[in-house]
């Protein structure tokens, strides 16, 4: 019998921003899967190896280096700034990473990586405040971005679209909706109700909890069900159209708190923080991702209440970590 060769295929994988929330989960269900796989970060705190790599996205001649060496089959493009009310405090840093970034990578993708499919994340921020005719916000709800931050994810949305049919590249947009879960940054609002509880518990801090406008509503998903849909969007989605990624359920953020407080025995005095009121503010965001069910056949697992509970624990361990280290800081 002739030798038989057997050739493992190793899908090469680029994340940038790997260290980051969603980043973090993305990585955790890639390697599931088998891939390689490679990623950016800006943090210089982070501890940097073979596969995790240094890099400001905003300079382009560092990850047009990174993009010819690790030659991606796939690229996640997570880098952003991603808080709104920072972009409001700078609003050019905000254009330089979020939108200028994105021009970076996908010049380096064209040079170094041509055949490399390319997802760009943007956010469901693109539509602003969308008025009550539209129902449930598609995609093709008009953009009607508010700040900064929205701006610049509109603009390299187009930016994507435009690399995708001026160059025959294979990029596949999406705009996730609002999205939660173990692991994200306290600025957020789940996550940041989720802090103040579990650090009231532990003692950290006196039983108020500061809050911003309760009622505003909003489309939340599990972040863990987020990533599962933009590795389905790589492999289903067709180049260059736009995809909302969504639960089409909305909550509003009093709910959210009400149901956090389930979750916990001690008594809590809800107060609220002018500082913490937006003036810009959607107040009211529901999307409708039945375009992207349809190709992909992506459904949302984890109940919300799921989600919460499990951010709360995180958090919990969190606490509990800063206790033991001796620190009474947030």
């Amino acid at each position: 019998m002739a030798n038989q060769i057997l050739v493992i295929f190793f899908m090469r994988v680029l994340i940038t921003g790997i260290t980051g929330f969603v980043g973090f989960h993305l990585n955790e269900f890639l390697r599931k899967k088998g891939y390689e796989i490679f990623g950016t970060t800006f943090s210089g705190k982070t501890q940097v190896s073979e596969n995790i790599i240094l890099c400001d996205i905003r300079d382009p001649a560092r990850i047009k280096e990174i993009v010819l060496k690790i030659r991606p089959h796939q690229i996640y493009h997570l880098s952003a700034l991603s808080f709104s009310p920072d972009s409001i405090k700078n609003p050019k840093m905000t254009f330089d990473i979020n939108f200028y970034g994105t021009m970076n990578l996908m010049e380096a993708a064209r040079e170094g990586a041509p055949d490399s499919h390319i997802l760009f994340v943007g956010s469901a921020d693109e539509y602003g405040e969308v008025s009550s005719r539209y129902g449930p916000v598609t995609e093709d709800c008009p953009l009607n971005p508010l700040s900064p931050y929205s701006v610049s994810k509109a603009s390299a949305d187009l930016l994507s679209s435009f690399y995708a049919k001026k160059y025959g590249m294979h990029i596949v947009r999406v705009r996730p909706f609002n999205h939660t879960g173990p692991g994200q940054r306290s600025e957020f609002v789940c996550s940041d109700f989720a802090r103040q509880i579990a650090e009231i518990e532990c003692g950290m801090r006196d039983p108020i909890l500061s809050t911003g406008n309760l009622d505003v509503q909003r489309d939340f998903s599990d972040v863990r069900d987020m990533v599962v849909s933009y590795w389905l969007a790589l492999e289903k989605g067709i180049p260059g159209e736009a995809y909302n990624i969504c639960s089409e359920k909305t909550y509003s953020i009093r709910w959210i708190l009400e149901t956090l407080l389930k979750f916990t025995d001690r008594y809590v005095e809800i107060k609220e923080d002018s500082s913490k009121l937006r003036t810009a503010d959607v107040t009211f965001l529901k999307g409708d991702c039945s375009k992207f069910k349809m190709i992909t056949g992506w459904r949302p697992t984890i109940p919300f209440e799921k989600t919460l509970s499990d951010l709360l624990n995180y958090w919990r361990l969190k606490a509990e970590e800063r206790q033991a280290e001796g620190s009474l800081q947030p």
